[in-house]
């Protein structure tokens, strides 16, 4: 046989140091991630504050208008790919610069300035070319920002989402309109936009970079972003400082954690896991000997605490006093309970005798076959049935269901039939009957019980069964071999309200017919599921062994409800019985 393996036993001090250890880790690491993150938003924005103002000031206080688009005009071209690959070519950037040079400014030729070049200079000249815008930008414009905000400044536009170099001081003519590396942390920006200040790490430095949109007029006379002015802020100093900050915030707080530890758990062990095992040692010597339990086994500790833990300790001693206080009145009681159950088996007894048992229960009248059964849920119970002869041509049939259970349910039970059989045997169709019945157990009822109840009087020489129902389960009638549920009217219940009148009528039986009737704990009968029983089932079941005699079926249906609940307890009492109509009494 496979044993069931014990779980490893855990004493309470050491669940206690696991605990409290790791709530304070988790303090500790909180912190650390909390002071953390508030030292580097509070360094990053000052670097986002100072980068975007600089942008921002770059763009609109320190940069010439047209420059920049002129130049993107002329290199964002068939003409000036093909130049500069011949230069990179020849690693040659003077290549470009001729080039440019032959290419005159936007500026000239749409007329924004108009000078005499004959009064001019080769040199100056040349600051009304191409070149000279590209000069005027990476020699006035750019470095002049550089030094007045200390950062980097360089000019990139954007095409299809691929960025390329326009103008940077520390770029030569052969990197101007060359695609630079994608960079994951600005993916999403697609076009000339504004970029908000980001830190991320580009070719092994660590970068704020910012830019803001340089508007110009391009094909029409509306100003649009043709690039973007960024400035790049060098972080990797400010983040070896987080670093250090880190590492010298982490060390602090494992320092810090490691002596709040060593303290709580010291106090935590003295001031509940030792008394907690203390008190669980000396609870485990309180045992029942073989006489019982003795004041002598009662828990005895030093324990003199003023908390939980001492409250605990003197309700336990309480407890054990009261329980080897009561050991004798425990006995006593179970003696009396004894007694009691010696009792109610002998109610239960006497309850059974008063209920027809034996079986056939007319051998001598072959007009009819009947069987009956009664099984209470509790001792006993507050179902019954009953049948007998009114007279030598007429049979009652009784089953009857008390609104109570146990003893209450079984004496009201008892009176109930007593005075429903002795009115019966006075005569009188069902309904005057019950009528009667009713009126007796109104006028003297204080427990305020009440009980359902299906009578029948059976004429045996023609076959003709005269019914009533008073709140009672519909009977099942079975005809040309078919078992069903007869939906007859239904008045209260007796003993409910007087003055009640209960209607009767009339089933036709022929040879071969028969009528169930049964009481809620049949069609009620509940499975561990909570599922019912219910009276469609009944009339399948009853269909199933509608071929065997009223012994046969009873013993059938009980089957199949047991089948049903599969051994969920029982809490209503089951009462069935069944009468097969056999025809009138042939004459000798």
């Amino acid at each position: 046989m496979r044993t069931e393996r014990r779980a490893r036993r855990v004493g309470l001090g050491t669940k206690l140091d696991i605990m409290l250890i790791a709530c304070i880790l988790a303090i500790a690491l909180g912190f650390v991630r909390i002071t953390y993150g508030v030292y580097c938003r509070k360094v990053d924005s000052k670097y986002f504050e100072r980068a975007e103002r600089a942008v921002i000031d770059i763009v609109y206080n320190h940069t010439p208008d047209g420059f920049s688009a002129n130049l993107r005009k002329m290199i964002d071209t068939d003409e000036f790919r093909e130049v500069r690959a011949r230069a990179v070519a020849a690693n040659d950037e003077q290549i470009i610069e001729d080039w440019m040079l032959e290419k005159p400014s936007d500026n000239v030729i749409e007329g924004r300035v108009a000078p005499d070049f004959s009064q001019l200079t080769e040199e100056e000249k040349v600051q009304y070319t191409l070149y000279g815008d590209y000069l005027t930008l990476i020699t006035w414009t750019l470095p002049d920002a550089e030094d007045i905000f200390d950062v980097d400044v360089y000019i990139q536009y954007v095409v299809d989402g691929v960025t390329y170099n326009l103008a940077d001081p520390d770029m030569s003519l052969l990197d101007i309109g060359t695609a630079e590396e994608p960079i994951e942390a600005l993916a999403r920006y697609t076009g000339n936009d504004r970029i908000p200040p980001t830190i991320y790490q580009f070719r092994g430095d660590w970068l704020c970079t910012a830019c803001e949109p340089i508007l110009d007029e391009w094909d029409s006379n509306e100003r649009v972003p043709v690039a973007q002015m960024c400035v790049d802020i060098n972080m990797n100093d400010v983040v070896r400082e987080r670093h250090w900050f880190l590492v010298n915030s982490a060390v602090f707080i494992a320092l810090l954690t490691l002596a709040v530890m060593a303290v709580t758990l010291l106090l935590t062990r003295r001031l509940a896991a030792t008394p907690l095992k203390q008190l669980a040692e000396g609870t485990a010597k309180f045992e029942m000997g073989d006489e019982g339990f003795s004041r002598d086994d009662v828990i005895d500790l030093p324990i003199r605490s003023n908390d939980e833990i001492g409250d605990l300790y003197h309700q336990i001693k309480a407890m054990q006093v009261r329980i080897v206080d009561d050991a004798d009145a425990l006995t006593r009681a179970t003696a009396k309970r004894e007694r009691v159950n010696t009792e109610l088996n002998m109610a239960a007894h006497i309850q059974t005798s008063v209920l027809p048992r034996k079986f056939p229960a007319f051998p001598d009248r072959p007009e009819f076959d009947l069987y009956a059964s009664m099984d209470p849920a509790k001792e006993v119970g507050g179902d019954f049935y009953d049948f007998f002869l009114v007279d030598d041509d007429h049979l009652a049939l009784v089953i009857a269901d008390v609104s109570d259970k146990g003893v209450p349910a079984a004496l009201f039970m008892m009176s109930a039939k007593i005075i429903l059989k002795y009115r019966a045997r006075m005569g009188g169709a069902p309904g005057e009957i019950l009528t009667s019945v009713n009126a007796q157990l109104c006028g003297n009822n204080p427990t305020g019980m009440f009980v359902t109840v299906w009578l029948g009087i059976l004429e045996l020489s023609t076959g003709r069964l005269t019914c009533t129902n008073a709140g009672h389960e519909y009977p099942v009638v079975r005809e040309n071999g078919r078992f069903r549920i007869l939906t007859d009217p239904h008045g209260l219940p007796l003993g409910i309200m007087s003055g009640m009148k209960y209607r009767d009528y009339t089933i036709s039986l022929r040879p071969g017919d028969a009528v169930f009737v049964y009481t809620d704990g049949v069609s009620e009968a509940n499975n561990a599921e909570g599922e019912l029983y219910t009276r469609a089932r009944l009339e399948m079941a009853l269909n199933q062994f509608q071929g065997n005699d009223p012994e046969g079926i009873l013993k059938g249906v009980r089957a199949d409800v047991d089948a049903f609940v599969k051994g969920a307890v029982q809490f209503d009492d089951l009462t069935m019985l069944c009468l097969e109509y056999r025809g009138p009494k042939k004459a000798e």
